[in-house]
């Protein structure tokens, strides 16, 4: 029998010194395993570093307009016009500053 046949038919799995045969052939599949295991683990971060980096964009959009609504309202205009609806009227005379020795 060739090589080829005995590689086919798997008689090389069953002669006599094949255990050298077994042991490569587990070695092979551990690292099939390993190499697997380490493939989907790989995916995984990657699918959760996407998504932590569109969280970062939504909470960034979120605090720029939290931050243009702010200044907005921090706005003397804006501020007049609140403090009119609520019938309070600036002070005529301006502030005077207490000194305390």
């Amino acid at each position: 029998m060739s090589k080829i046949n005995k590689i086919i038919l798997g008689n090389f799995l069953i002669e006599e010194g094949s255990f050298k045969n077994w042991k490569f052939i587990i070695f092979l599949f551990i690292m099939a395993v390993i190499m697997i295991f380490s493939s989907h683990s790989i995916d995984n971060k990657i699918i959760s570093i996407a998504d932590l980096k569109y969280e970062i964009s939504v909470l960034e959009s979120e605090f720029l307009d939290n931050r243009k609504r702010v200044m907005n309202l921090k706005m003397e205009s804006n501020v007049r016009s609140f403090m009119k609806e609520r019938k309070i009227k600036s002070s005529i005379n301006p502030p005077k500053k207490i000194i305390i020795n």
